[in-house]
């Protein structure tokens, strides 16, 4: 079940691993919801994984393009994120960890370049030492590589107070804006006053998600994401909870389409995202909120 709140969450944590078999064990979590954009607790999630022995994995590919990350300071063992999400072009990503942990670990892909040396007969390669050769055979994504270094680089130079002090403002004047109107209902799962980064989704009544984000790029050229985000229960649980209890009845809250409800619309800030953005969105969603079309038939 989904934590109630970020206590909750540390505290699921450590029953489970509490009650988990003795040996090698992995917390694995997100730093940020891609649904919600809340921020998990990961100083308290590590302090929990070490006091149990084990280790933890943060998934941060929603948090990194929004917020700074401290691996050491926060205690994190291992840290991934994908580099599209930091304005990168796709391909490239990032895991990273102890030099002597990856060392000791399998290759993650075994081939050409990954291998110090083979034995006569193929059979027994050995592996490279060197945690970056051991991890990446074949030929490397070079262009990739460097893209996403200078796109850290660039936003780090940036500076994180003022991207963090805008987007915050942004994300006050969306979320204020949506709450305003009437049949729309914004996903949380620890209320409105849980930290997040720039990402909302919502629901309008007598909508379908897919519907309204048509309606949104047609009629008012915004682009928005809609869908179950790539965590269909979490998704399920938070439309429940929209919908007072009700199970899987979509943005509609009838009986809704296989293909299309159950879902949400989301809105995600980027570093281009100013007030204009975000204030022609609001009015869209109100006046397509105010039409109410029926249900997408079946």
């Amino acid at each position: 079940p989904a934590p109630s709140s970020p206590v909750e969450a540390v505290a699921a944590a450590d029953r489970a691993l509490a009650g988990s078999p003795a040996g090698p064990r992995l917390l694995v979590v997100t730093a940020a919801s891609n649904v919600t954009g809340e921020v998990w607790p990961l100083a308290e999630l590590a302090a929990v994984a070490r006091r149990h022995g084990a280790r933890i994995a943060v998934d941060a590919a929603q948090l990194v393009p929004h917020r700074p990350l401290d691996m050491a300071g926060l205690g994190l063992d291992y840290v991934a994120f994908s580099g599209h999400k930091l304005y990168a072009p796709f391909g490239a990503g990032v895991l990273a960890g102890r030099s002597d942990w990856l060392r000791a670990a399998d290759p993650y892909l075994k081939g050409g370049g990954a291998t110090a040396s083979v034995e006569e007969h193929g059979d027994r390669p050995h592996w490279h030492t060197d945690p970056e050769a051991r991890h990446e055979a074949g030929t490397p994504n070079v262009l990739g590589v460097l893209a996403l270094a200078a796109a850290c680089e660039t936003l780090t130079a940036t500076g994180w107070t003022p991207l963090v002090e805008r987007e915050e403002r942004l994300l006050g004047r969306l979320r204020s804006g949506l709450a305003r109107i009437p049949g729309v209902r914004e996903l949380t799962l620890w209320g409105d006053r849980s930290p997040r980064v720039g990402i909302v989704s919502f629901v309008v009544d007598g909508w379908e998600a897919r519907d309204l984000a048509l309606a949104l790029s047609d009629r008012y050229g915004i682009g928005v994401r809609d869908g179950k985000f790539c965590a269909h229960p979490f998704v399920r649980h938070l439309l429940g909870a929209a919908d007072g209890g009700a199970s899987d009845g979509g943005a509609s809250g009838g009986e809704g389409c296989a293909d299309g409800s159950g879902s949400a619309v989301r809105a995600s800030f980027g570093l281009g995202t100013t007030d204009a953005h975000i204030d022609r969105l609001v009015e869209a969603v109100a006046a397509l909120a105010a039409a109410r079309p029926r249900p997408t038939d079946c």
